[in-house]
């Protein structure tokens, strides 16, 4: 019979679900970690339990579910003083866990933007070696009647490995109180299980699709927009760009949505009478030379593709490029094909996901490529 798991030590968990996986997968009895309730429990058992049967056998297969980052530790020297969960990374840990989650994540402009509204939490071993990590982000509406949400993202774990990304989580959205409010965002398919299990994200809304280019895969062709007028993003008022993202995504995060286009090269056109009819962004990657493009709102195709081709014409020596669509708009996966050489393909990248509803007022009819999915539905 197990005992309850309340205030067993984090890491005594970890130790007793990684037993019991690996002895599901093999047949195995887990009964003798089924009891461990506490550090001495767990240290008891690695250094004097009988090493009998295939359980001494399987101890060699553990550690294969802690993944590549941290194969070189042994099962039986990663106790609960050896690793814990960090919710207030230094700088040090944060550039660790932005070389695992990859290029393009926003974790340094979200913190400094959205200061108290976002969270990362990483769970790392004792020599600072991060193991795995989820950020969130609270988003405060804009419409007195429409509740707030909060949108997770960025969640990670090594390959092979099925309990780290769930007792991060749980943490903090224990912390959070992710559960009794609308929670989630955009989720791979490798990890929508785990947010399915913690956040109960069972409302699926739509699925972005991701396409890369190489820089001679893309032209500036001879298109004309006489109904569009381009203007670079320092030549406007701010008011400009922040108004058009309300109408789209009416939550807060004007700071944010500045200072991401600031760091990049950005656009707002406007129709013949002066009315802001879209904004677009592509953001680089100074380190690979690759480039993202993302959000590009517009009322209209037109529009977004005057603001492509108004950047193209600026941008310079870049390798790769990389654009997202959506299965809900159709516009948003053919807007792009005159600008390209080749063909337009396009690989499942996230799935939409909340506990509750979508998020009110979001404007998806508009939205020929979202913002980074890691830290917004759109």
């Amino acid at each position: 019979m197990q005992v309850m798991q309340n205030n067993i030590p984090f890491h005594v968990r970890i130790y007793r679900q990684t037993s019991y996986f690996l002895g599901r997968q093999l047949g195995i009895g887990t009964n003798v970690t089924d009891t461990m309730t506490s550090d001495e429990d767990l240290e008891t058992y690695i250094n004097g339990a009988p090493k009998m049967n295939t359980i001494h056998n399987a101890r060699l297969s553990i550690s294969q579910l802690f993944g590549v980052s941290i194969r070189r530790y042994s099962i039986e020297k990663i106790l609960p003083k050896d690793v814990k969960i960090i919710k207030n990374p230094s700088n040090e840990q944060i550039e660790k866990y932005q070389k695992l989650v990859g290029g393009f994540n926003e974790i340094k402009l979200l913190k400094e933007t959205m200061k108290d509204d976002y969270h990362l939490y990483l769970l790392c071993h004792k020599d600072s070696t991060v193991l795995s990590g989820t950020q969130s982000i609270l988003y405060k509406s804009l419409n007195s009647s429409t509740p707030d949400f909060l949108s997770f993202g960025l969640s990670y774990q090594p390959d092979n490995t099925y309990h780290l990304l769930p007792h991060l989580m749980s943490e903090m959205a224990s912390d959070l109180d992710a559960v009794n409010m609308n929670s989630g965002g955009c989720v791979d398919s490798k990890n929508a299980a785990v947010w399915r299990k913690v956040l109960h994200t069972k409302v699926r809304g739509l699925t972005y699709y991701v396409s890369n280019y190489k820089a001679d895969e893309v032209f500036i062709p001879e298109l004309e927009f006489d109904d569009v007028v381009v203007k670079k993003f320092n030549d406007v008022p701010s008011e400009d760009v922040v108004k058009y993202d309300n109408s789209i995504f009416p939550y807060q995060r004007q700071e944010f949505l500045l200072a991401k286009f600031k760091n990049g090269i950005g656009r707002v056109a406007y129709d013949k009478s002066g009315k802001v009819i879209g904004i677009g962004l592509i953001s680089f990657e100074e380190s690979s030379g690759n480039c993202e493009i993302g959000p590009i709102y517009c009322d209209t195709k037109n529009a977004a593709q005057a603001i492509f081709q108004n950047i193209l014409q600026e941008m310079k020596g870049f390798n790769e490029i990389r654009v997202r669509c959506s299965d809900k708009f159709e516009d948003s996966a053919t807007w792009i094909r005159p600008f390209l050489r080749c063909r337009h393909e396009m690989t499942p990248f996230a799935h939409v996901k909340f506990n509750r509803v979508i998020p009110d007022g979001l404007n998806l009819s508009k939205v020929f490529v979202n913002s980074n999915p890691s830290s917004a539905p759109c």
